[in-house]
C-alpha cells in the first residue's frame, strides 16, 4: 500500500484486505471511478477512489483482478454512498456487478434541487463551501496507463476528499427547505437497473431526426439502431463506430436494395460498406411494418395553437423555478412539454415532487386546451 499525502494507493489483495477491514467501521462512504471508454462500448474502470472519516483510498483495479469482495461492501445496504454526477459511476458498478448501491446521495443533484446549475461541477461547490481551489492539471489523464505518478493519485483523491463535507453541508440545505424528499426520490431512480440497460429495441429513441422521417423510413431506423447496438455491445466498440446517427438517417431515407446503392449513400465510409454492406442491407430489406410502430405522441407535430400553450407553459416552468429556486431543467425539459401537450402521461413530471410543483399545473392547461379543440371540432 503506497501513501500519497493523505491517500493510500491500493494495489495488493493484502492492501485491499485491509481496506475491507477499514470500511467495516463507517456508514457513509464517499466513491469516485476514473474510467476510459473512448474505444469502447464499455467503460474500462481504471481507479476507484473511497473516502471515509478521515481517510481515502485509490484502489486499482487493473492489477487487482478480483474486486468483488469490495463491491459487495460498496453495495451493502446500511452503508451511504456518496457520488458526486454518480450516474456514470452506478453505470460501472452495475456492469461489474449486475447491481446497483443503496442508499446513494447524489451531491449535483442535491445542488440542482436547491437552485444551483443542473449540471454544477464537483470543483465549484468545493470551492463554493471550503474556498479552496482543485487542481484540474491531470483531469486529462489516461487512467489506464501505469504507473500513476502521486500527483495523479493527489488528484483522484481530491475527487472524494471533501465529498463527504459537501453532502453535508447541501443535507443541511434540503432540511431548511424541506427537500429531503425530493432527493430521496431523484437517489432511488438513479438505482434503478432499468435506466443502465440499453435495450437495442428502443435505442432509436435517442437518435435525433427518427421522428421526422417518414412511417416507412422510421421503420428501417428503428432495425438499423437495433443492429448497430447489438453490434456495439457484442464487439466492445463506441456505437459511433459503428454507425454514426446521421448515416442511420441518411440510409433510412436512402433504402438502398444493393451494395452498389448502399456505395452511394452520403457519409458512408467504404470500409464500412465491405464490412458490414451486406449485413446492413439484410436489416434494410427486414424493416419493420410501420404498423407495428408505437410513436404516440412522438410523432404528433405541434399545431399553431398546441405551440402557443408551450410557450404559455415554458414561461410558467421558469416562473417556478424562480419562485422555487431550483434549476427549471430538472423539472421538466421543453421535450417533456412537448410530449405531455401530444398526450403523454407517463412522464416523470407527472409523478413525486414534479407533479406537486408543476406537473399538476400542466395537466390542467393540456386538459383545458384539449377541451377547446374537441369543441372546436364539433362545431
Amino acid at each position: 500500500m503506497v501513501t500519497t499525502n493523505s491517500a493510500c494507493f491500493v494495489d495488493t489483495p493484502e492492501a485491499l484486505n485491509d481496506l475491507l477491514r477499514r470500511l467495516d467501521d463507517y456508514d457513509v462512504i464517499a466513491i469516485d471511478t476514473e474510467f476510459v471508454r473512448e474505444r469502447t462500448y464499455y467503460p474500462q474502470l481504471c481507479l476507484i477512489q473511497i473516502a471515509a472519516g478521515e481517510h481515502i483510498w485509490c484502489l486499482d483495479p487493473i492489477t487487482i483482478a478480483d474486486t468483488q469482495a469490495l463491491f459487495a461492501v460498496l453495495n451493502a445496504p446500511r452503508r451511504l454512498k456518496v457520488f458526486h454526477s454518480g450516474r456514470q459511476d452506478l453505470e460501472i458498478f452495475f456492469n461489474e456487478t449486475g447491481q446497483l448501491p443503496q442508499p446513494v446521495f447524489d451531491t449535483q443533484i442535491a445542488a440542482a434541487l436547491l437552485g444551483r446549475p443542473d449540471q454544477i461541477a464537483y470543483a465549484g461547490l468545493v470551492q463554493e463551501f471550503y474556498a479552496c481551489k482543485l487542481d484540474k492539471t491531470s483531469s486529462r489523464t489516461n487512467w489506464a496507463q501505469r504507473p500513476l505518478s502521486p500527483q495523479q493519485l493527489e488528484y483522484a483523491a481530491d475527487d472524494v476528499r471533501y465529498l463527504e463535507g459537501v453532502k453535508k453541508h447541501l443535507e443541511a440545505e434540503l432540511h431548511a427547505k424541506g427537500r429531503e424528499s425530493w432527493l430521496q426520490e431523484e437517489c432511488e431512480r438513479l438505482s434503478d437497473a432499468q435506466l443502465y440497460v440499453n435495450e437495442p429495441a428502443l435505442m432509436w429513441r435517442r437518435v435525433k431526426g427518427v421522428v421526422d422521417l417518414d412511417p416507412a423510413e422510421i421503420a428501417i431506423a428503428v432495425k438499423l439502431t437495433a443492429w448497430r447496438e447489438t453490434t456495439a455491445q457484442s464487439r466492445n466498440l463506441p456505437r459511433g463506430w459503428v454507425l454514426k446517427d446521421d448515416r442511420v438517417i441518411a440510409l433510412a431515407r436512402a433504402n438502398p436494395k444493393t451494395i452498389p446503392e448502399l456505395s452511394t449513400v452520403d457519409g458512408l465510409a467504404p470500409s464500412l460498406v465491405r464490412r458490414h454492406g451486406e449485413e446492413i442491407l439484410d436489416v434494410v430489406r427486414s424493416r419493420l411494418d410501420d404498423r407495428d410502430m408505437e410513436l404516440g405522441p412522438l410523432r404528433q407535430k405541434l399545431s399553431g395553437a398546441a405551440k402557443t400553450l408551450l410557450r404559455e407553459l415554458a414561461e410558467a416552468l421558469a416562473a417556478v423555478a424562480t419562485k422555487n429556486e431550483v434549476s427549471s431543467t430538472l423539472i421538466a425539459s421543453r421535450r417533456d412539454l412537448e410530449l405531455a401537450i401530444s398526450g403523454a402521461q407517463d412522464l416523470r413530471l407527472f409523478g413525486g415532487w414534479r407533479s406537486e410543483l408543476f406537473g399538476d399545473l400542466v395537466k390542467q392547461k393540456v386538459a383545458e386546451y384539449a377541451k377547446s379543440r374537441l369543441r372546436k371540432a364539433s362545431r
